[in-house]
């Protein structure tokens, strides 16, 4: 399902395409707003667009292709093929992020991809209201938005799945607002925003992707999911910086091996929650409960963490930071 918005002769517009378009163009716009709010230089920021979008298409096809190896019949049809629904957020994510590494300028690049990719992600999540992506488990006592959408079987019937397009859409909306706030403040060092980014971020698709029934799965099983391994894994990055930081700036406290103890009963929590998931779905609201529950521990106390551990910068700083080498 895929609606034609418009047709401009041999030209066929379609609806999600269109939306997905226009949340990229946004957050081009977005980015180049926040460098230049953070006083970067101009020609590095173009620069950092234009590895971003080179980088980004290939990665986003080739990460859908290695999750869905029988979408496309061999390499060059994978790169090739015209269909905008054959492409991973993941991939995308991973060639920003090397446009900004090879930047110069990483960190700074970074917290301004930050908040502009969340607005364009809220944006571009709302295509799938054009399509039958992102959804998950057959809704019965909830069928109206923003739990459920309707989507059509094979077999002219419809049923009511959860619209987790909708809330990746919100978490993103909300996040980026949160993150726009703090960086309008210009407090924080670089790379502090980005590190929130992850830390929100990869917290939120650990258990949305669970609950999608078209995720992207390691090639040889049908259970594990890729943005869930990566996300899982980023969080746990995120978290052990903090934990490293943690100690380097406030010295051995008696608090911290028991933080540590429990940040890993909560990390197993997650875990275990998503087996029990796999095997017992109609117990996915209980399931859900629980994970959502330890992971807005994890995310508490991680941003405890940050606050601990910070550092702030100074005007003086901000302006020798900025200046262009």
């Amino acid at each position: 399902m895929n609606p034609i918005a418009a047709i401009l002769d041999s030209i066929v517009l379609y609806r999600y395409s269109l939306i997905l378009a226009l949340a990229a163009a946004a957050g081009v716009c977005c980015f180049m707003a926040c460098c230049s709010y953070a006083q970067l230089p101009s020609f590095r920021a173009c620069i950092t667009v234009f590895l971003a979008v080179v980088l980004s298409l290939p990665l986003a096809r080739l990460f859908y292709w290695y999750g869905r190896p029988n979408g496309f019949s061999s390499l060059r049809q994978a790169v090739t093929a015209p269909n905008t629904e054959a492409f991973a957020l993941a991939g995308a994510m991973a060639g920003c992020t090397l446009a900004a590494l090879l930047s110069g300028m990483p960190a700074k690049m970074l917290d301004c991809m930050s908040v502009a990719g969340c607005g364009a992600m809220a944006l571009g999540r709302l295509g799938c209201f054009f399509s039958d992506s992102n959804r998950g488990q057959i809704m019965t006592h909830f069928t109206s938005l923003p739990w459920a959408v309707p989507v059509a079987t094979a077999s002219g019937q419809v049923e009511y799945r959860f619209a987790t397009f909708l809330f990746q859409a919100a978490v993103a909306a909300a996040l980026g607002l949160s993150l726009a706030v703090l960086f309008l403040r210009r407090r924080q060092r670089p790379g502090e925003i980005a590190m929130l980014f992850v830390l929100f971020y990869s917290a939120s698709q650990v258990i949305l992707d669970s609950t999608r029934y078209d995720s992207l799965y390691f090639p040889g099983n049908g259970f594990i999911s890729i943005v869930q391994v990566f996300a899982a894994v980023a969080l746990v990055a995120v978290l052990a910086y903090l934990c490293i930081r943690a100690v380097k700036k406030l010295g051995w406290k008696r608090w911290m091996p028991p933080l540590w103890l429990m940040l890993t009963a909560l990390l197993a929590g997650v875990g275990y929650m998503e087996y029990y998931v796999q095997r017992h779905g109609l117990e996915a609201a209980f399931a859900y409960s629980v994970m959502g529950t330890c992971l807005a521990l994890l995310v508490g106390l991680g941003l405890c963490l940050w606050h601990l551990s910070r550092e702030f910068q100074t005007d003086s700083m901000a302006m020798v930071e900025t200046e262009p080498k």
